[in-house]
């Protein structure tokens, strides 16, 4: 179609989008036609300046596949669907090759091949540094880039190069993406999820060799991504070739050259003089040492057909390390030697049925085992012996996903594509001396009487996991491209059937904990004070026997269908507009829905302006809508029949011999903050009937330019809003109240927690009689008294690129950002609680008072930067930079007495409130934790007397900063007691360490 018509053509929208854009004139030019993104693969497209009677050509260097496109009538030309690779686009006039490019295809990304109206017959590598026909917010790594880079060998080392993501809080891991949860991102490998379906934290891992291409998205990514509020991680595998490769990987990581982990202390808190300052955690005496290897073929099978490629590795990390801390009541097995290994395999099938139909079969092994022997250790020496103690002697998880995935070119418009795939995760555990009905002893130094011994006979600490714990999951997918003038429409449907057995319980079946509470006539929760029980009660000590056990078989539906349509409004302006619709129902364990989520729209805008006509500069924005499921974790306590009991004692002895308390007087009636007492719970009374999904609209608005032919530069900003969120409510108190106000007798209820949406008005059906009739109960946002959710997430992203040209490549991006509001995600990591959707967040309105804040995952500056220089064809030479400002941290102690009355349920909790010395002390408000700066270097030699061979060095955290990532918060271990642990260091960033790799690779 013409320009002029296309001009006719824009609508208001664009109007809109040229006057964010600075106001300035649409102007005309070659530019990306509109196409359709996959998941898995990326575009070739372009112009032809003569195209009457021409034809391109697209052949795989690799595997000699081919495919045939033709330019419209304006010469404009797109192929979709595209495997990532090196391609050879040649222009065809009948049977003669007229000109000839060559150019590489990035996964997700666009790359043009338009062949000008004077040129001489060349075949060049080109690839526009500015990829005008993308929207998103993210980047790509190739296999190439992560070899020459010093990164750790892992998903999550690859994220961390990615503009605005974080590492998660040490206590629970993972990796955050534009101020969200860790729990909220999602991970497909080949098209197919591989997201850890019980946590929803981490994935699949595959063998790390065979990455061809990482794709890492932070946001304004299309329709046909979902179950994210987070970001996107999609990796492409590599693939066998018309030639056949075999390559072989070993590492090494010695101890020898890996540097002091520090000790740890007890903090200064000023009220605790006998630990103040004094060792805690000796780690002097850890070692560490590992060893990779991996080995790797492939080839055709049927040359321009059938191809094969496989890789197959092993890290086999071995420890020693003190694994109880100097106020431990059993150091019998206090050091730990620890074997871990992770085979892992990938087998990748590729089919050329012809040029039109395309199969492929992934097959994915991966495995960590994890065997120990534990022996005891002495604080007074510092020394290990060799005495061999019981203990946990084995776990892991074994995880197989298969995937079978089908692309048809049934036309030159219309393409299909068609994914099916399963994976299953078991999880193994074996003990060893493991005797049932023995309580864990926990007594720290300022909770025990001079004078009593405190025993733990105990040797597994914890929870032990139920039998036979399982994760599957099976999907299928359906993807339909066609196009349609100047629009590229897509759209799909997916079915996720998601199941798990999991859960776990106290070893031993229960624990006995001993306090000590500053004010012995302060109460503890559910019952009365310490002094008034007696015995060493009247000095402040107390102890509780606590039992827990969860233990559930939930299931999990996940569908969605969307619309995609890239519309190439003008030859400069393109608008990606998309709609995808999502369901989610969670099932107890017998199958019966508990909580469903239906129809849940999802709009999707995306914008490229092609400034100069030229791929030289554009401007885009992105705007969305964006969902996320609850895991099958959260049907652990919701839905399955949980046991969480406390109860309250004073004591007169302790056993010597088993810890055990002698002499108990009961303070306190056996009390559950959830009402969790074993019951099977029924599935209608656990979740709102108007229950809604979390979601989260994001907007984001960006420029890139080429500076010079050598470099690239842009700047974004994003903002993100959670609108809405799930989380569990304990609190009977609304419930009473409308049960008063319509005469219905509640006195014989007792309610669990049960999933809401906090802040919204909210629908229940509850037993409220106990004669086994639901009743309606409409609570308004008011009546619950909870505040809405809050999570903004700002930010500022700047970046300048340098191509791999002239010998080096590098990168820099820069971040300021502000995550705020009163919830981090379904996660609480400043707390290490990782029950998602079910935290301490909103149980009660008192926890809530003072939670807006800065949230534990905000690190306002963080720079980036990496790339490599090959001072010589045999000597190369790649840095890693990442400097990432501290977190906030936060104090967290009892409700304050003032509140504390009536047998408030919020006093239940303990240090749980953002209160501390009976003073309101607001989230993110106890100070900053210090700047993480890691600086990783490394050196490769590719001798030229052995083709094929590399040797490098790489060296992570050279300055040796471990720095402290995480403290913890909690400021009360009683009533009235300052925790002799209140800000101690919970977890640092790794000691320098160094390693050596070794690469041979031959191709036949």
């Amino acid at each position: 179609m013409k320009k002029t018509t296309h001009r006719a053509r824009m609508t208001l929208v664009a109007h809109a989008l040229a006057l964010a854009f600075g106001g300035a004139l649409l102007s005309g030019g070659l530019v990306a036609p509109a196409y359709a993104q996959s998941n898995a693969t990326g575009t070739i497209f372009g112009q032809i300046a003569n195209a009457k009677g021409a034809s391109v050509v697209l052949e795989n260097t690799a595997t000699g596949a081919r495919r045939t496109v033709y330019p419209d009538a304006s010469g404009r030309y797109q192929a979709t669907s595209m495997q990532p690779g090196i391609y050879k686009v040649m222009l065809m006039r009948g049977d003669e090759i007229e000109r000839t490019l060559e150019v590489e295809v990035l996964i997700g990304q666009g790359v043009e091949a338009s062949f000008d109206a004077v040129q001489a017959i060349t075949v060049s590598s080109r690839r526009r540094s500015i990829d005008v026909s993308n929207t998103n917010n993210g980047a790509v790594f190739t296999a190439r880039e992560l070899a020459a880079l010093p990164v750790a060998q892992s998903l999550s080392g690859i994220i961390q190069l990615a503009p605005g993501t974080s590492r998660g809080n040490p206590r629970i891991g993972g990796d955050s993406f534009g101020g969200a949860g860790v729990s909220e991102n999602s991970y497909y490998i080949n098209g197919f999820p591989v997201t850890n379906v019980y946590k929803q934290i981490g994935s699949t891992t595959l063998p790390f060799f065979a990455i061809a291409q990482a794709q890492i998205l932070q946001g304004g990514y299309g329709a046909e991504f979902g179950r994210s509020t987070g970001g996107v991680v999609n990796i492409t595998t590599k693939s066998g070739t018309n030639h056949w490769d075999a390559g072989a990987v070993l590492q090494y990581t010695p101890n020898w050259l890996r540097a002091k982990p520090e000790d740890t202390y007890y903090p200064q808190t000023g009220a605790n003089p006998s630990t103040d300052g004094k060792l805690l955690t000796y780690r002097g005496a850890n070692n560490a040492t590992d060893v990779f290897g991996s080995v790797y073929v492939g080839g055709p099978l049927i040359k321009d057909k059938l191809f094969v490629f496989a890789n197959l590795e092993q890290d086999r990390f071995s420890t020693g390390y003190i694994s109880k801390d100097s106020d431990s009541t059993n150091k019998t097995n206090g050091w730990t030697e620890r074997q871990t290994r992770t085979p892992r395999y990938l087998l990748k099938l590729d089919y050329n049925i012809n040029d039109d139909h395309r199969l492929e079969f992934t097959q994915i092994h991966d495995e960590n085992k994890k065997t120990q022997q534990n022996y005891g250790f002495s604080y007074a020496t510092l020394q290990r012996n060799n005495t061999r103690a019981d203990g946990v002697t084995g776990d892991g998880a074994i995880t197989n996903d298969s995937i079978l995935k089908y692309t048809g070119y049934l036309t030159d418009r219309l393409t299909v594509t068609a994914l099916a795939g399963r994976f299953k995760s078991t999880y193994p555990q074996s003990v060893e001396g493991y005797v049932p009905g023995v309580y864990q002893i926990n007594a720290p130094v300022r909770a025990q009487v001079p004078g009593l011994t405190y025993n733990n006979p105990q040797t597994i600490g914890g929870t032990i996991q139920v039998a036979n714990a399982e994760d599957k999951q099976s999907t299928l997918r359906l993807d339909v491209e066609y196009k349609l003038g100047d629009h590229a429409l897509r759209a799909g449907i997916d079915r996720n059937d998601v199941s798990s057995i999991n859960g776990s319980s106290l070893a031993g079946g229960g624990s006995w904990n001993y306090f000590r509470a500053a004010d012995p006539n302060s109460t503890v929760p559910g019952g009365r004070s310490p002094a008034s029980g007696g015995g060493y009660g009247a000095q402040g000590y107390y102890v509780n026997e606590y039992h827990q056990s969860d233990a559930a078989s939930p299931q999990t539906d996940q569908s969605a269908q969307y619309l995609q349509d890239r519309w190439q409004i003008t030859n400069t302006l393109l608008l990606d507009l998309g709609l995808r619709n999502e369901q989610f129902t969670n099932k107890n364990s017998f199958g019966v829905p508990y909580a469903e989520q239906r129809h849940m729209l999802a709009p999707r805008l995306g914008a490229s302006w092609d400034v100069r006509g030229d791929s030289s500069m554009k401007l885009f924005a992105n705007a969305g809508r964006y969902h996320l499921q609850i895991p099958t974790s959260v049907a652990l306590r919701l839905a399955g029949n949980p046991v969480h009991i406390d109860h309250y004692f004073t004591y007169t002895g302790v056993d010597p011999k088993t810890g055990v308390p002698t002499g108990l007087t009961e303070i306190s009636p056996q009390v559950s903050g959830g009402n969790e007492w074993g019951q099977a719970k029924d599935p209608h009374q656990v979740a709102a009937s108007s229950l809604g999904a979390t979601y989260q609209d994001e907007l984001a608005l960006g420029i890139e330019a080429a500076l010079t032919p050598t470099y690239t530069a842009g700047a974004k900003f994003t903002y993100r809003t959670l609108r809405n969120t799930i989380e569990d409510w304990c609190d009977q108190r609304p419930v009473d109240a409308w049960a008063k106000r319509n005469k219905v007798d509640a006195s014989k209820y007792l309610m669990p927690c049960l999933l809401i949406n906090p802040g919204r008005d909210n629908t229940l059906e509850l037993d409220l009689r106990r004669d086994g009739k639901l009743v309606t109960i409409p609570l308004t946002a008011d009546d619950i008294g909870l505040p809405k959710v809050q999570r903004i997430y700002t930010a500022l992203d700047f970046f300048i690129e340098h191509p791999l040209r002239d010998g080096w490549y590098g990168k820099v991006n820069y971040t300021l950002s502000r995550s705020r509001g009163n919830m981090e995600g379904q996660v609480a990591s400043d707390i290490g609680q990782a029950d998602l959707a079910a935290t301490t967040a909103f149980d009660y309105p008192e926890l809530m008072t003072g939670a807006n804040g800065l949230l534990p995952n905000n690190h306002t500056q963080v720079l980036k930067a990496y790339g490599y220089y090959e001072l010589t064809p045999e000597w190369r030479v790649g840095g890693n930079l990442n400097i990432a400002t501290g977190a906030p941290k936060s104090c967290i102690g009892n409700l304050p007495k003032a509140l504390d009355v009536n047998n408030n349920p919020a006093g239940w909790y303990g240090s749980a409130t953002f209160y501390c010395d009976e003073k309101l002390a607001p989230r993110g408000t106890a100070g900053t934790l210090p700047t993480d700066v890691r600086l990783a270097l490394n050196v490769t030699y590719m001798p030229r007397w052995l083709k094929g061979l590399s040797m490098k060095a790489d060296v992570f955290n050279l300055l040796n900063k471990q720095t402290d990532l995480a403290t913890q918060p909690g400021y009360n271990s009683g009533p009235g007691s300052i925790s002799s642990y209140y800000n101690q260091v919970l977890g640092r960033a790794p000691e320098r360490q160094v390693r050596f790799t070794a690469e041979y690779n031959h191709r036949f």
